[in-house]
């Protein structure tokens, strides 16, 4: 069916497209000498995903995934090495390196030494790749409270929310296509954020925070 290959590869092109926003990023950290208030947890969390896909990947033998899941996670070390040349803060980081490792390894180890039975440690991983990815694509709702507290967008990137939505929606199609619900599951669920993305923009505009003006 050349249909799916050609949505599987532009599945692939969007969500490394949605990778690619790290690299400005760490430019900017770069270009300041510091990685500021900035954190790195979005850059380790989409590294385990990455990470933990491949392997479900490889042990279901899904080739788009497999290149996906491998330019995220190579992509994700890159971000994560620069934030760490430039973090001030190495203790609080290596606390959550310690806590990824954890959450990486843990399930790695299950599924290669731990469960004998194959399909079942491919579907165990598989739900946990699920969660990972609702909480990748629900990242950008992280500050929430913060819009509808100034009725201002302005800590949400609209243009990550649209490629978002489109990865999610073309995945939600492969998922489908291939009869995959690990793959499909996640990526619906992506599709409702990015709607309820939209719908703060819609409501608050794309406008910036209002600054308050001191009368002296």
């Amino acid at each position: 069916m050349e249909w799916v290959s050609l949505l599987g590869i532009l599945a692939t092109l969007t969500s490394a497209g949605v990778q690619l926003v790290g690299v400005e990023i760490c430019l900017r950290i770069v270009k300041k000498g510091s990685t500021g208030d900035m954190s790195c947890a979005p850059f380790v969390s989409f590294f385990i995903s990455s990470v933990i896909w491949l392997k479900y990947a490889m042990m279901m033998d899904i080739v788009t995934v497999i290149i996906t899941s491998v330019i995220g996670a190579v992509l994700q070390f890159i971000y994560i090495t620069v934030y760490y040349i430039y973090s001030t803060k190495k203790a609080h980081l290596h606390r959550l390196l310690v806590l990824a490792c954890i959450l990486l390894f843990g399930p790695l180890f299950y599924a290669n030494y731990y469960e004998s039975e194959a399909t079942r440690a491919s579907r165990n991983l598989g739900l946990y790749g699920c969660v990972l990815s609702v909480l990748c694509y629900a990242s950008p709702l992280a500050t929430l409270s913060e819009v509808i507290r100034y009725k201002s967008t302005e800590s949400m990137s609209l243009s990550l929310c649209v490629v978002n939505f489109i990865a999610a929606i073309e995945w939600s199609l492969y998922g489908l296509a291939i009869n995959n619900r690990f793959v499909a599951f996640p990526s619906v669920l992506g599709g409702v954020c990015g709607i309820l993305q939209f719908s703060l923009f819609f409501a608050f505009g794309c406008n910036k925070r209002k600054q308050k003006v001191i009368n002296m």
